[in-house]
């Protein structure tokens, strides 16, 4: 299932090399893990390329949760004939 969420959300994996990007299934959620570098640090985040790093998971899958959000655009759907 593809994932659903704001557009802006950053998953291009090189940009981030000390984070792992996870998938919840099967709704096709995703989100980073980071290291933890210290005591009460967030290590499930989103990348955000208008904001940054968002200290929350769940944050931009949802319309009305940040101000900013965009929702995907649709997949073009190819029709024969």
């Amino acid at each position: 299932m593809p994932h659903k969420g704001c557009k802006h959300l950053d998953y291009e994996e090189s940009k981030y090399p000390t984070c792992k990007l996870v998938t919840i299934e099967p709704q096709g959620w995703k989100y980073w893990e980071r290291p933890l570098y210290y005591t009460g640090q967030r290590t499930k985040v989103q990348f955000c390329k208008l904001r940054g790093r968002i200290n929350e998971v769940f944050a931009c899958i949802n319309p009305g949760e940040m101000s900013c959000f965009e929702p995907q655009d649709n997949p073009r759907v190819e029709k024969d004939g």
